[in-house]
């Protein structure tokens, strides 16, 4: 699907002033929502199977609210400071990249609609229905007001909303019923003078969904059904509309202390108390409404009508997933099933990495040996200091849980928590919490900047000698995560990566961030230099005529300085792959621009999460680690990108860049002038799917 906004041709004419060119770049915001779009195509996809592609339209809603939330929140606070610069890749200020958002988001719900009724219907003959009051029988009528009259009414809260007073505050992500209504004197020739509204609450303690009794799947929303029983709560009315109403806001709440402070925890959980009433940035109707009731919700909630989108398929699909087990008599509706394999070995996993390096390709591989590997050291007299950064952690952690078994055990476990991960801040505290009282010692960062990286050392003596055992990865250490994204996580005994990480917990405890280390790269003085060099380095062996190439796999590309040295590189004549999974600001294919530069896609079973750089004909150079190519990752972040050293490690990091370029099945191409395309395979070629050859390998 390609995005298009009406003020698209006025990118030119509003940058020809600007520092920058803007020939060869996009719209982060833009490119991020055809990046959801892909997403959505899966939920199209026939070759998905169905229960399945209802998921990809409940993931495309999850992510159009979390963008919403953090990006589209962030630029409305932009957008009032007098500081309103534009943007370096599209050349616009904060407040026309709103205009572009809003523009590009309407045919995203009309897809939407469209997808889900395709796929609510070819699930029908599964018995699975999704059902309003009016669809039902007398008797599972009368089923029905029993259940509301007992399990629901008593929790309602109805509101009639006074013109004069102020508007009740709307909790953001909250379902509310909104209501026209008016006297049944009033006749046809309703005026607005003679109507009212109301609002009924859904409440959170509610279900998500009812089902009807009997065989199938058939069920009603509870947002439904409230709005269908909503009109008899206020009896002296007639309802002249009603519709399920939802706000999201702004949740671009940045505590305002410094991280290595000791009062830092406290701050966070402040500043988490005031996200609910954030400033409104959207809001979502399903449902009937005349234009006079929109414009009664949009002053009470300070938004403009084009921040107003309907929508006929349910505002959110959080239910999609505890449907699941209802529908476990058809297992054609589902992907095949998937155990990942769990790579084994003689000896302990604590010698076998000490013999040589073990990669694990998640969730392709189990996370059972990084496990083992904590569990082993939790044990091991020899081992006298454990470290770990978290970013994300499962609120059920055995990762956690085995620091808490190694400090009971003696050693010095250090655990760097950041606080400021979006929407994990609470498990984070939490967690941090249960570690300090287990004797860990729990830190929180450096400065202002986030801890981003994903590093664990284990520290040994033996024989007098101190001696590492590295993991480094490009996910979180999180179990849940692990069996849903593609990442890798490399463990290692090489003694120059050991020191580096020793240094960058030595760093991380004093609450500074060294410029420089041996072998590894970090941000945010690091990355940058050290990526631009390897890629002039192959811009300079192009323009002598030797072989050269660059490969770049991660999950976004913003930031200029890179965009710009990657350009440089094309116009050497570098061949260069980025396989970008969602924001990529770079437009390829612009002739003696960025004419050798093909950008990919995938968008799959599996969520892509790896970050791989290569650089070399032969992809002779590789480095993995948690940074991607955004300015936020480069210039405001702790991250570490690590070289893949080991031979037999460097060839596995090749053979997945290599297979998933030859994805025939859900890679998309970035064509300048067509947005994203399917990449199909050739004529008399079988399709071939990345992450199916990764499950059976």
């Amino acid at each position: 699907m390609k995005l298009k906004s009406k003020n698209m041709r006025n990118k030119k004419k509003s940058a020809k002033h600007l520092p920058f060119d803007l020939s060869y770049t996009q719209s982060r915001e833009l490119s991020w929502l055809q990046f959801n779009a892909r997403v959505l195509y899966e939920a199209s996809d026939q070759r998905v199977p169905l229960y399945e592609r209802l998921r990809f339209a409940a993931i495309f809603s999850s992510n159009l609210d979390e963008f919403y939330m953090v990006r589209t929140g962030s630029l409305v606070s932009a957008s009032r400071s007098p500081d309103d610069a534009p943007d370096s890749t599209c050349g616009w200020t904060a407040k026309e990249q709103l205009s572009h958002i809003l523009d590009a988001t309407g045919p995203l719900y009309d897809a939407r609609d469209d997808a889900v009724k395709e796929i609510e219907s070819a699930l029908s003959p599964c018995g699975f229905q999704r059902l309003r009051r009016r669809d039902l029988s007398p008797r599972e009528r009368r089923w029905l007001d029993q259940y509301f009259t007992e399990q629901v009414q008593p929790l309602l809260a109805p509101v009639m909303l006074d013109p004069d007073a102020p508007f009740p505050q709307l909790a953001g992500g909250a379902f509310y019923i909104f209501l026209r209504l008016k006297s049944p004197q009033t006749g046809e020739s309703e005026t607005d003078a003679e109507t009212r509204h109301a609002l009924v609450p859904v409440p959170d303690s509610l279900p998500p969904f009812v089902c009807l009794p009997g065989d199938g799947v058939r069920f009603l929303l509870t947002e439904q059904l409230v709005r269908d029983y909503a009109p008899e709560l206020f009896p002296a009315f007639e309802p002249s509309g009603r519709a399920v109403i939802r706000v999201t806001r702004s949740a671009d709440i940045s505590p305002q202390g410094d991280a290595h402070s000791e009062d830092y925890p406290e701050q966070v959980r402040q500043a988490l108390q005031k996200r609910p009433s954030l400033g409104a940035v959207r809001l979502e109707i399903q449902g009937k409404l005349k234009m006079p009731s929109v414009r009664t919700l949009c002053a009470g909630l300070g938004l403009e009508k084009d921040q107003v989108f309907w929508s006929d398929s349910p505002l959110t699909m959080g239910y999609v997933w505890q449907l699941a087990d209802r529908l476990a008599g058809f297992p054609a509706l589902f992907y095949p099933p998937f155990s990942p394999h769990i790579r084994t070995g003689t000896g302990t996993v604590m010698a076998r990495v000490q013999e040589h390096d073990l990669l694990l390709h998640y969730p392709y591989d189990s996370m059972e040996p990084f496990l083992q590997l904590l569990y082993e050291a939790a044990l091991d007299s020899t081992v006298t200091a454990i470290s770990l950064t978290v970013y994300r952690v499962a609120k059920h952690s055995q990762i956690l849980q085995y620091l808490i078994l190694a400090a009971q055990n003696g050693k010095a476990v250090t655990v760097l928590f950041e606080l400021r991960a979006r929407f994990d801040e609470q498990n984070n505290l939490e967690w941090a919490e249960r570690l300090e009282q287990a004797g860990c010692k729990v830190i929180y960062g450096i400065g202002k900047l986030k801890c981003h990286a994903k590093l664990c050392l284990i520290t040994r003596i033996s024989d007098g000698q101190t001696h590492y055992i590295t993991q480094l990865g490009t996910g979180n250490y999180n179990e849940k995560t692990a069996s849903l994204y593609t990442d890798l996580c490399l463990m290692t005994a090489d003694p120059e990566i050991g020191a580096d990480a020793a240094a960058v917990f030595d760093s991380l405890t004093q609450g500074t961030a060294a410029p420089d280390y041996r072998v590894l790269l970090a941000a945010p003085s690091g990355i940058k230099p050290g990526l631009c060099a390897l890629i002039d380095k192959e811009a300079e062996k192009a323009r002598a005529g030797q072989p050269c190439g660059i490969t770049i796999k991660c999950n976004s590309l913003t930031d200029r300085v890179m965009i710009d040295a990657l350009q440089r590189a094309s116009a050497a004549g570098v061949p260069v792959r980025l396989l970008v999974r969602g924001i990529c600001c770079l437009v390829p294919g612009i002739e003696g621009l960025t004419d050798h530069i093909e950008v990919f896609s995938i968008v799959g079973r599996f969520l892509e999460h790896a970050r791989i750089y290569a650089f070399g004909a032969e992809m002779e150079t590789l480095l993995i680690g948690s940074s991607d190519l955004m300015t936020r990752n480069l210039d405001r972040r702790v991250e570490l990108l690590c070289p893949v050293r080991d031979p037999e490690t460097a060839a596995q990091v090749r053979g997945i860049l290599q297979t998933q370029l030859s994805d025939t099945c859900k890679r998309h191409t970035l064509d300048r002038k067509k947005g994203y395309l399917p990449v199909r395979p050739s004529e008399g070629t079988a399709p071939f799917e990345a992450q199916t050859f990764f499950m059976h390998r």
